[in-house]
């Protein structure tokens, strides 16, 4: 239940977070990089959430690759390791058997 509790308070910080950079930020800018510019204007708020968005996705993307990577060594070493177990059952049978 006090998972619950930090949810609901986050989505209200995020909320209120998002209200207040809105009605802050309302000023309507063109972007430009080098000699390209966006086509059209959209308020400072809109850009930066863009901007927050795109890196929350790229972010949650990488640490799904390497969490991926990561368990596809786990398992190869996980594999390697039952082997190597049955191996030394193997051969400590074969000592006490002779």
């Amino acid at each position: 239940m006090n998972w619950l509790k930090t949810l609901v308070l986050v989505v209200a910080m995020l909320i209120v977070g998002s209200l207040a950079a809105l009605s802050v930020n309302q000023q309507e800018i063109v972007l430009s990089f080098a000699i390209w510019q966006t086509p059209f204007a959209l308020s400072m708020f809109w850009w930066l959430l863009a901007a927050f968005l795109i890196g929350l996705l790229f972010g949650t993307l990488a640490s799904l690759w390497t969490g991926a990577k990561r368990r596809l060594e786990l398992r190869k070493l996980r594999k390697t390791v039952a082997q190597s177990n049955a191996e030394l059952e193997r051969l400590r049978d074969i000592t006490l058997k002779g």
